[in-house]
């Protein structure tokens, strides 16, 4: 009984005993297999996440390989590649698979795969997992697409000029890779003022006989001096009593000999005789910049033009002969006076002008020389005697202040007659009638040759400040179908048969600058401040009362009354505001950058939404806006 109880007992631990093995068995089983199951979650959440960041890596270069689709296949997949690898990161290995395939049905296709290594999940599957993501990009140009590229090439722009070559480069390859002849580009530069270009195309658009308002009127109506007769030449035609020797100069066309008579017209001037002296009136009317371009012997217009009076500086309007307001007219920085290209280096302390570098033709300190022997052609005359001296007095004395003297230098029209200037016409600083001028517009183009050439000659200008309205009113004009472009094609009545984008890009706010003594600031498209101060308009009836003065038919032109350059810069903000409204209205769409800097709630405005804006603070933050609105513009969709 004993013996079998202590065997029972036996049997019994030695069963227990067993049963504990195959548990630890079992829990050292089923551990592993948790452990595995664990590893592939991780693993999986893993490969999730890469596969995600793959998907956007293989969209984005899908989206690269249609924008290329102008290059050679081995490009775009370069391109294409080398987009997938920034976007992965350090993620993506040397041995991941890729590919670049243009569909037949238009786009292209973009795979890549490429292999996971697992860690815990070895447990369970020893192998690599294998990722795999796909993308079909498609660009969709239809209806045709009209783009202007409206960019700031002022003077701030010295050290990121080849930042905006590159992204606007880029941005044109985009556009006119999108489908064939149906996009086209313009490119419009602009400063304080917008080179429309100087061809026969042009010309037919500009005041070229001086009928326009705005065209030579700071020299019209004025009293440049008198002549006196030059007691140290005592062979000089000229002799008190006669002003007929004046005739042989160009500008003097007064060949009579009687007293207080006037021969007014274009570039006739009104001599008064009085006592030894004939006084010298420019003509009320006539003054034409186009002459005073023609006068100087080694100078022509290169292109800019002025900004239109109110309404037409933010308007489309086609120019016509029958309405002067709507003409352009040549822009002509006026010389500034002193020795030419020496700023007031040779001032004496009588003569204190401002010190800039645009003073082009020579006028000295002490008096103003209007004319030399070798012109006059005195008999025995030496060739470089002076015979004609000119002051600027309205009285008979010999007194003449500073201030006068700096005006009979700036306003003076005689002094360019037959005049060699001094000029620099290398950017960024220049010197000369043209000063601050930038390369021309090109207007709407499918020849990407064409545009890219033009981009690339893109340089920074110097002088009159930044004018970012005029830019857009020619930005405007070059996507009208209406003169002076004419290139752009008409909306129909549904505004869907033409999509017509502008990006504008400036890195700025509007400004003027400046100190001139007579005029208060630097020459742009908006004319001189001081042209604002002296000349405004006032009120309506004032207006009325001008333009039938000088028979120009109601409403006449406006000019405000400004007296700062707050109220300049202010007045540029205002018109640059309604111009974005009408443009906008006009059916047409809005990007802007705003580089490092400018005025954001101007220019976030002028967009046409919070979308087509961008900030952009370096190099590259300019090239990825660039490259958003390219897609933007391009309509580039994933199908896949």
């Amino acid at each position: 009984m004993v013996t079998r109880t202590w065997m029972n007992r036996l049997g019994k631990r030695s069963f227990q005993r067993d049963q504990g093995g195959n548990v630890a068995m079992m829990w050292a089983l089923m551990g592993a297999v948790l452990v595995g199951l664990i590893g592939i979650t991780v693993d999986f959440t893993r490969a999730q996440a890469l596969r995600n960041q793959m998907q956007n890596a293989a969209d984005g270069a899908a989206l690269v390989a249609e924008r290329s689709s102008n290059r050679p296949i081995a490009e775009r997949t370069a391109a294409a590649r080398a987009f997938f690898d920034a976007e992965m990161g350090g993620a993506a290995p040397a041995n991941v698979t890729f590919n670049v395939v243009q569909l037949q049905t238009g786009g292209h296709q973009v795979s890549a795969t490429m292999p996971m290594p697992l860690s815990l999940a070895r447990i369970i599957r020893p192998e690599d997992w294998d990722i795999a993501v796909e993308a079909v990009a498609e660009a969709n140009a239809s209806p045709p697409i009209e783009v202007a590229l409206v960019l700031d090439n002022t003077g701030s722009m010295a050290n990121d000029m080849n930042a905006l070559r590159s992204a606007a480069s880029q941005l044109a390859t985009d556009l006119l890779s999108l489908d064939g002849d149906t996009v086209q580009v313009a490119l419009v530069p602009f400063v304080a003022q917008v080179n429309i270009g100087n061809g026969a195309t042009q010309m037919a658009w500009m005041d070229t006989t001086g009928v326009a308002p705005m065209n030579g009127e700071l020299l019209e109506d004025r009293m440049i001096g008198r002549v006196a007769r030059n007691t140290t030449s005592s062979s000089a035609q000229f002799t008190g009593s006669d002003c007929s020797a004046l005739s042989t100069l160009p500008y003097f066309d007064n060949t009579s000999t009687g007293t207080n008579e006037g021969y007014p017209g274009p570039y006739r001037v009104e001599w008064r005789r009085s006592g030894n002296r004939c006084y010298a009136f420019t003509p009320s009317d006539g003054i034409n910049y186009f002459t005073l371009f023609n006068l100087i012997s080694n100078e022509t217009w290169k292109g800019c033009v002025e900004a239109r009076p109110e309404p037409f500086d933010i308007n489309d309007a086609a120019p016509t002969i029958g309405d002067p307001r709507t003409l352009f007219v040549p822009f002509f920085w006026l010389d500034t006076g002193g020795t030419a290209g020496q700023g007031n280096s040779n001032t004496s302390s009588a003569v204190n002008y401002r010190n800039n570098n645009n003073s082009y033709i020579d006028d000295t300190p002490g008096d103003l020389r209007y004319a030399r022997a070798n012109n006059v052609n005195a008999a025995g005359a030496a060739a470089n005697a002076n015979i004609f001296t000119v002051t600027m007095s309205t009285d008979d004395d010999n007194t003449v202040t500073a201030q006068q003297l700096r005006e009979a230098r700036f306003f003076n029209v005689f002094k360019y007659r037959g005049s060699s200037a001094s000029l620099d016409a290398s950017a960024p600083d220049t010197r000369g009638p043209n000063r601050g001028c930038p390369t021309p517009i090109v207007p709407l183009t499918s020849n990407e040759g064409v545009i890219q050439t033009n981009i690339a000659a893109m340089r920074d200008w110097m002088g009159g400040g930044t004018n970012q309205a005029e830019g857009l009113a020619w930005g405007w004009r070059v996507l009208s179908p209406t003169a002076p472009f004419t290139e752009g094609e008409a909306f129909n009545a549904q505004r869907d048969n033409v999509r017509k984008v502008m990006v504008l890009m400036s890195d700025g706010e509007n400004t003027n600058v400046g100190t001139d003594a007579v005029m208060a600031t630097d020459y742009s498209a908006y004319n001189y401040m001081g042209f604002w101060r002296d000349y405004a308009s006032g009120n309506a009836l004032t207006q009325l009362l001008f333009g039938v003065l000088h028979g120009i038919l109601p409403p006449g032109i406006i000019r405000r009354n400004i007296d700062s350059s707050n109220e300049y810069v202010d007045y540029v903000d205002d018109r640059q505001r309604a111009l974005c409204e009408a443009i906008k209205d006009a059916g047409i769409e809005i990007y802007v950058v705003r580089f490092r800097n400018g005025n954001e709630d101007l220019m976030r405005d002028c967009a046409s939404g919070d979308d087509h804006f961008f900030n952009a603070n370096n190099a590259a933050e300019l090239s990825q806006a660039f490259d958003a609105i390219g897609t933007g513009i391009g309509s580039l969709r994933l199908t896949h």
